[in-house]
């Protein structure tokens, strides 16, 4: 059980990390003619601090802990449909609402860290939104959900 849990939290996770980083990229990142390794050195700024402005080796670890964070939040729903089952049967509302909570609650830990930047206008925050729902949430509840009636079969 634990080990089917476990692999429906890392597919899930990376699966959404993937589709949330490449979103981001094409819709925030290349626009403000930024680098992929400049966003992913913010990425690890929030765990190791300013230093990891200082060097773009810093990015590999940015990416490490996006996949990992992705994997995480992946490992709470997977871990919430094992005990709400029903929650399998809607898994595009379940999504959405879990990718509105993720969205939400990095926001908060970002703004623990002192590392929050606010969106510069609506349409920011709705792309952000956007992001964690579609391109988080329901990708990881689709992958929960389907290695879930695998595993029933």
């Amino acid at each position: 059980m634990r080990g089917r849990m476990v692999k429906r939290a890392v597919l899930g996770g990376i699966t959404g990390g993937i589709l949330l980083g490449l979103y981001l990229w094409l819709t925030t990142v290349l626009p403000a003619h930024q680098s992929a390794p400049a966003a992913l050195q913010y990425v690890a700024s929030a765990v190791f601090g300013n230093v990891a402005y200082t060097s773009e080796s810093y990015a590999v670890a940015g990416l490490a802990i996006g996949l990992l964070a992705s994997i995480a939040w992946a490992g709470g729903y997977a871990y919430f449909t094992n005990a709400q089952p029903a929650t399998n049967r809607h898994w595009i509302a379940a999504g959405a609402a879990y990718g509105t909570i993720v969205y939400t609650l990095t926001q908060l830990l970002l703004l623990g860290s002192g590392h929050f930047i606010p969106p510069g206008n609506p349409t920011a925050l709705v792309n952000a939104v956007v992001a964690y729902v579609v391109f988080f949430g329901i990708p990881v509840a689709f992958v929960v959900r389907s290695l879930s009636v695998e595993a029933a079969a």
